[in-house]
């Protein structure tokens, strides 16, 4: 009996010892035919990946410490050039395939979304072709799909999506089309989703509002239509939301309320999107960044936008926006880009924005009905370095300290104005000035 069964053992290691010296030289076998279809520089894994010595010792390879088995596969960053071999789909235990910033071409092999244990897909920025693989939208592991700066083209997958452990989607950069799924609401740990900069048409779902651990959001320059969704200002969790370069239309915020409390960027420019700047957007007292020129955004700018104490850039341009320019702007120490050209902005340009101490660009241009004279405060700020007030109906003189605390000016433009007196001779202290524009006024004396 003892006999019998220290036979079987003996059997059953064998079988295991063949197993796994099978598994090992499918793994290898997976290694070189990847290698073979590397074309340039063809001498970098030829002199590395050897059969003199293990693979788990190749460059770039990593294994499991048990198994002996291929568990990650990071290759970036070597101006690798070839095709991707499809036995890579042969690697069975791999659960990291990192090919970024490289020079493959051809197509994505359809079986590494196969891989049982994959976790991490990172092939962006190389030349690649064709669809995307639809089952790594069905696949149960995979956390990180970045295939970002390529050349895919084709729909993106519209059936359902399962991909419950999803963390990161990152497909800018391509030329996908079609639609975004209703079922990407499937995805709820989803947390850095970008379409950017592909031919992706239709609405944004209303489902996109399940993804309740979003941080970033980004699909700037596609084809989107319709409305935004309203259950996207529900995910309280989002940083960035940047929507440019669409068709999007609607109002732009809900005034019931606005739950992007952590909000640090809301860039919706390029778009028709209308109505009025709502007096609730003090609630997203994180803000750093709100560009929503070109609309059709009417109204006024709240009085108290002064509230959103963290912003550092502000684009309102190429609105039908009216009234007057808001003192409370004064109060935001910390605004670098104040652009609010091409609107119909009246009235005169407040001192107190003279406070605005780390101000770099200033831009009231061409809103044609801005009078009375520039605050002599704005020419004391040293941080600027373009100033635009191009195309209004300003008056009086040129401060004559121009010029004597603005070391950092490259452009000032006041041309199609109503100024007068002479032109200050201390503007030549702003010794970086590259553009000058003072046409259109009526400026008397010697020319400087």
């Amino acid at each position: 009996m003892e006999k019998h069964i220290f036979l079987l053992i003996l059997l059953f290691l064998i079988q295991f010892s063949i197993s796994i010296a099978f598994s090992n030289e499918t793994d290898q076998q997976a290694l070189l035919a990847f290698q073979n279809l590397i074309t340039s520089p063809n001498h970098f894994l030829a002199n590395n990946w050897t059969k003199n010595a293990s693979f788990c010792s190749w460059f770039g390879v990593t294994c499991s410490s048990k198994r002996q088995r291929v568990v990650a596969l990071t290759l970036p960053d070597l101006l690798l050039q070839g095709t991707i071999s499809p036995s890579l789909a042969n690697l069975s235990f791999l659960s990291v395939l990192n090919l970024e910033n490289n020079s493959f071409h051809g197509v994505i092999p359809y079986g590494l979304g196969h891989l049982p244990r994959l976790q991490v897909i990172d092939i962006q920025n190389n030349k690649l072709q064709g669809s995307i693989p639809t089952s790594l939208f069905q696949h149960r592991r995979v956390q990180i799909i970045s295939l970002a700066f390529n050349k895919l083209d084709g729909e993106m997958w519209k059936g359902p999506w399962y991909a419950p452990e999803l963390r990161v989607l990152n497909l800018r950069n391509n030329s996908l089309t079609g639609i975004i799924p209703p079922s990407v609401g499937n995805a709820t740990k989803l947390m850095n989703f970008s379409l950017s900069y592909n031919k992706i048409n239709g609405n944004i779902p209303k489902e996109i509002g399940n993804l309740s651990q979003l941080t970033f959001l980004s699909l700037v320059d596609n084809q989107l239509t319709g409305s935004i969704p309203t259950s996207i200002f529900n995910i309280s969790s989002l940083l960035s939301l940047t929507l440019g370069r669409n068709s999007l239309s609607g109002p732009l915020l809900l005034d019931e309320g606005i739950f992007l409390s952590n909000l640090e960027r809301l860039s919706l420019s390029l778009n028709q999107i209308s109505g009025r700047i709502p007096s609730n957007i003090c609630q997203l007292i994180q803000l750093k960044i709100l560009s929503i020129s070109s609309n059709n955004i009417t109204g006024e700018i709240p009085k108290n936008i002064g509230c959103l104490s963290k912003l550092e850039e502000f684009y309102i341009g190429n609105n039908p926006i009216t009234g007057t320019i808001p003192t409370s702007l004064g109060n935001i120490s910390t605004l670098g880009n104040l652009y609010c050209e091409t609107n119909s902005l009246e009235g005169p340009i407040p001192p107190e924005l003279g406070k605005l101490s780390n101000l770099i660009e200033l831009d009231f241009e061409e809103d044609y009905n801005l009078i009375g004279q520039i605050p002599e405060a704005i020419f004391n700020i040293s941080s600027l370095e373009y100033i635009a007030l191009t195309s209004n109906k300003l008056s009086g003189r040129i401060p004559t300290s121009t010029g004597l605390h603005l070391p950092n000016l490259l452009e000032l433009h006041l041309s199609g104005n109503e100024l007068e007196g002479e032109i200050p001779l201390h503007i030549t202290n702003a010794s970086n000035l590259e553009r000058l524009g003072l046409a259109t006024n009526f400026f008397s004396g010697t020319t400087i």
